[in-house]
């Protein structure tokens, strides 16, 4: 039941956010037949996942998601805040979604974590600012 919410959570934050540019970065250089992923990455409990332009994967919890972890929380206001990334990595059949049928069909393997900043997707609302008269 807990996958199903957080799939429905990420859903409704993958439809409801702005589209975004895709920038190449001349910085970030690629090994021959290394793949770079982009997108907004959360780790809740025990579950991660890095929603891209085009797709959503579930995320291997290993050594490398916990660098990631770490490297995120200077962006996170609330544990619940998504962090934009970019990593290298390898797409395997999700094994989970083999065992109980829930989550993505595709899990990243992270390889190298090239860059995290905060996400400009944010959702946050702010309250309204009240009209001050003059006396």
């Amino acid at each position: 039941m807990k996958y199903v919410l957080i799939s429905l959570l990420f859903l409704t934050l993958a439809t409801s956010c702005k589209d975004q540019e895709t920038v190449e970065d001349p910085a970030v250089t690629l090994a021959p037949g290394e793949v770079a992923y982009k997108g907004d990455y959360i780790h809740i409990g025990d579950a991660a996942v890095l929603s891209t332009e085009d797709a959503i994967y579930a995320v291997e919890i290993d050594d490398r998601a916990g660098e990631l972890d770490q490297r995120a929380e200077e962006f996170m206001r609330t544990p619940y805040d998504m962090v934009q990334v970019v990593v290298t990595g390898e797409l395997i059949p999700n094994p989970r979604k083999k065992e109980t049928g829930e989550g993505w069909d595709e899990m990243l393997l992270i390889d190298k974590i090239i860059e995290v900043r905060k996400s400009s997707s944010s959702s946050v609302m702010q309250a309204p600012v009240p009209n001050q008269e003059d006396n």
